[in-house]
């Protein structure tokens, strides 16, 4: 007599099945959450002072320059570059 309300997709039967039934949007929210913050992570890894693609700055590069002409001694070199990298990581 009642078969027709088990059909029903919130009271078991159908795609998402169970008691998840009735909180079938929440699937696709946590997906997109994901995506997110797995975009958020490269961004951050890449593209922002990240880890992995850490370039020179330009001061230690002139830096590298100028102590390589020899214009300055290596003592001084070692000493601007651990200021410049101090500042660096500020």
């Amino acid at each position: 007599m009642m078969r027709w309300w088990y059909g029903f997709p919130a009271f078991g039967a159908g795609c998402a099945g169970g008691w998840f039934g009735a909180f079938w949007w929440l699937r696709p929210v946590i997906s997109f959450g994901l995506f997110i913050l797995a975009l958020y992570i490269i961004y951050r890894l890449f593209f922002a002072k990240g880890v992995f693609l850490r370039h020179k700055s330009e001061a230690i590069q002139i830096l590298d320059e100028r102590f390589a002409r020899g214009e300055i001694t290596e003592e001084e070199y070692r000493k601007m570059k651990s200021l410049l990298e101090e500042n660096e990581r500020r």
